[in-house]
């Protein structure tokens, strides 16, 4: 899987590009908000039809303008895609691939698989329990385009059932609010189950995965383990769900379900988050990227287009090396404010690319 051309017009700082890019190794420089990684989120909002950096598409318009267009050309499974996103100044978007307009986010997953990987994704390991869930639904949305749709409709009967329990807190509620009550417990159970047995299955993946990249950066000193925590089994989620009905009117909001997940993690044993360094952290952080990478590559049976924006800089050097001699066989987008060149010495080939001011030099 490969971007070979992507074409902005009024994004971000963006008034008008064209690149085309190698087919494996790929350096953007340029100094701090010149547009560097601009021009990578623009490849990433062609695979998910959403920022990584942003959840206000109209942030993603250049300042004065009404609109913005991006739209890359790719490979994938040996097939030419043409994606083709515009966003206007309400944040409406009109996604198109092959000049066919596609209705569902769903149907854009999967056509362009990414993964990104930024200073941010560093703090995962001690960040949110909602981080840690987008990080996984994130990747298996785009391995599995139906858990989008899971997902997507789970949280929109959530969103429903929490304003309704607001107004059963209210004395003298009539019936046809418990019958609605009960039709959104109904499926919050089938779309939760769904979804807990896709993260079981993915987060077992990747804990095989990471385990054998965590050794091996450690020289085999460090044992890593991940650990999906459901709030509830999907075998009986029904259940738990109507037993704790009384439980969430009283406290305003529903307490069991996918929406209440975590992501533990072990090194030799011993629980990462509350007392693994900050490098070990730092190195769980990598092994999960470069699991990501594999695990796509095994189910789709291509690799995906790694984005690494700005991330070596959060590195050290071993963990840079590590990094960049573990993505062979795959096409790379690197954001950088200075090229080491002894660190790219073993990179073969590829393009460099000068960003200033929304500009390639």
């Amino acid at each position: 899987m490969r971007v070979d051309s992507i074409k902005l017009k009024n994004f971000r700082n963006y008034v008008e590009l064209k690149a085309e890019f190698d087919g494996k190794r790929n350096i953007i420089m340029g100094e701090n908000a010149q547009g560097k990684t601009n021009l990578i989120e623009a490849i990433y909002l062609c695979a998910f039809a959403r920022s990584f950096r942003t959840n206000n598409s109209t942030d993603l318009i250049k300042i004065g303008e009404d609109s913005c267009n991006i739209t890359a050309e790719a490979v994938s499974d040996d097939i030419d895609k043409k994606i083709s996103i515009t966003i206007n100044n309400s944040g409406k978007k009109m996604i198109k691939k092959d000049n066919k307009f596609l209705h569902r986010t769903a149907e854009l997953l999967n056509n362009l698989v990414v993964v990104v990987f930024s200073p941010d994704d560093l703090r995962i390991i001690k960040d949110s329990p909602e981080k840690r869930r987008n990080f996984i639904d994130k990747e298996i949305s785009q391995l599995r385009p139906s858990y989008f749709d899971a997902l997507r409709n789970y949280k929109e009967v959530l969103r429903h059932k929490n304003s309704l329990i607001k107004q059963l807190r209210t004395p003298g509620t009539d019936g046809k609010m418990m019958d609605m009550l009960e039709i959104y417990d109904m499926q919050l159970a089938q779309y939760g189950g769904e979804i807990i047995k896709s993260r079981r299955e993915f987060v077992a993946m990747l804990s095989e995965k990471a385990s054998k990249i965590q050794s091996n950066i450690s020289k085999e000193h460090e044992t890593l383990s991940i650990k999906y925590v459901e709030s509830v089994a999907a075998e009986n989620i029904l259940d738990e769900i109507i037993n704790s009905r009384e439980k969430d009117i009283y406290n305003g909001h529903c307490s069991i379900g996918p929406h209440r997940d975590d992501l533990d993690f072990y090194i030799n044993g011993i629980d990462a988050k509350k007392f693994g360094s900050q490098g070990q952290q730092r190195t769980v952080a990598l092994a999960l990227k470069l699991a990501e990478i594999q695990i796509a590559e095994m189910i789709l049976g291509e690799n995906a287009v790694l984005l690494l924006d700005d991330v070596l800089s959060e590195l050290d050097r071993e963990r840079q090396s590590y990094l960049l001699n573990e993505i062979e066989d795959v096409q790379l987008f690197l954001t950088t404010t200075e090229v080491n060149s002894e660190l790219l010495q073993g990179m073969e080939g590829g393009n460099i690319f000068k960003v200033k001011n929304g500009t390639l030099i």
